[in-house]
């Protein structure tokens, strides 16, 4: 049974598993959107920048949102809006409809993001305990089971409509009966009113360079990781996820657990110790041309990104300059880009010079997160 204290962190967690849903449950059905409207390649690629270009159109306006109407009401309305955005991309019958949709697909995750997040801090600020890792493994979690869905609604017959639908129902009804449970949030020091555009202090430039080396990995290797694997497994006719399988595995696993190792060790340690395996992860994957060593090396690189981004929202929040959503709107700016542009330069790269030499970018990353995190100490940046 959960104590009284504990309903808040259950609703939070379950909304992240929500918000993990619903996106994950439009990528799922992408090829099938595809075939339907006839895409190629370079078609469906335009289509999808809709959606980074939304999120990246909502970050300035985000975290003021959030601060000015709570994270509970944005928090609420992100996760309405999201579901009904949703079944949009299933019912939409035209090009420039689609384009629309995902653009506010893209708009409204990310308010869900901010705002999910400034819930999550204001709990864990409350209960004493570092909970953010874990509440990103809930949507990780959430991301596998929209997956597995996916595959079962396919394979029963059903049409993205009726998908898309029974989970905006389900998602909007949650929603609803657990923002009740959510706590007031934590203000800034002076409880002054922020600006809508905010520029990053030394500090949370510093936390949004690693967001960027963090999330920049995050996307190298959701983009590239199975690719490289089956060139070193000679298998390039066969299409091989083990690669990213490992590496997402890994990654949930690794915030599942990260909370107690940060509790346990601190913020400075953990992310010395994410950097490193980051680093280690990749030099093995791209120096040992053996698949088991690369499904090893790949896995490391899961566990070294997996409490990075948590940990940088965490000490985000703690800054003195302004109010934590306005903060990890900052911060959440330089990670998304970096989330954003890694694919295409490692891809431009590799054109030039081939993607073992491509993916190297990786191991840069992991080291600048393993220098950075030596700048922090007992939850600041010094």
């Amino acid at each position: 049974m959960f104590k009284k204290n504990n309903l808040p962190r259950l609703a939070i967690s379950i909304y992240f598993f929500f918000s993990g849903l619903v996106f994950s449950s439009w990528v799922s059905r992408i090829p099938h959107i595809k075939d339907e409207f006839g895409f190629n390649e370079a078609e469906l690629g335009g289509i999808l920048f809709m959606l980074p270009l939304g999120s990246i159109a909502a970050l300035p306006i985000s975290g003021w949102l959030v601060q000015k109407f709570s994270s509970r009401v944005i928090g609420l309305l992100s996760i309405l809006l999201y579901t009904v955005l949703l079944y949009g991309i299933a019912a939409a019958d035209q090009v420039f409809q689609l384009s629309v949709t995902l653009f506010l697909f893209g708009v409204v995750g990310n308010f869900c993001n901010i705002a999910l997040n400034a819930q999550g801090l204001s709990i864990q600020e409350r209960i004493n305990k570092p909970i953010l890792s874990s509440l990103h493994a809930m949507w990780s979690l959430g991301a596998f089971v929209a997956a597995a869905i996916s595959g079962w609604s396919m394979k029963m017959g059903y049409s993205t409509d009726l998908h898309f639908l029974l989970v905006a129902v389900l998602a909007s009804f949650v929603a609803l009966v657990l923002v009740y449970l959510f706590v007031d949030d934590v203000v800034g020091d002076d409880g002054r009113e922020q600006k809508i555009f905010v520029l990053p202090n030394r500090s949370l430039l510093l936390l949004g360079i690693i967001c960027f080396c963090v999330a920049m990995t995050e996307g190298a290797m959701a983009d590239w990781s199975s690719l490289y694997y089956r060139q070193v497994a000679n298998e390039m006719h066969n299409v091989s996820t083990a690669g990213y399988t490992a590496f997402a595995f890994c990654m949930a696993t690794g915030r599942f657990v990260g909370d107690f190792f940060i509790h346990r060790f601190g913020h400075s340690r953990v992310l010395k110790f994410n950097g490193g395996l980051i680093l280690t992860g990749i030099v093995l994957a791209l120096t040992v041309s053996i698949p088991a060593v690369v499904i090893l090396g790949f896995a490391l690189v899961g566990f070294g990104v997996s409490s990075g981004i948590p940990i940088v929202y965490m000490l985000s929040a703690k800054n003195k300059t302004m109010a934590p959503a306005a903060a990890l709107a900052a911060v959440s700016s330089l990670g998304f880009t970096g989330f954003l542009i890694g694919p295409p330069i490692i891809g431009f790269i590799a054109q030039l010079t081939g993607l073992r030499y491509a993916l190297t970018i990786v191991a840069l990353m992991g080291l600048i997160v393993w220098v950075l995190s030596m700048r922090v100490k007992s939850g600041k940046l010094s």
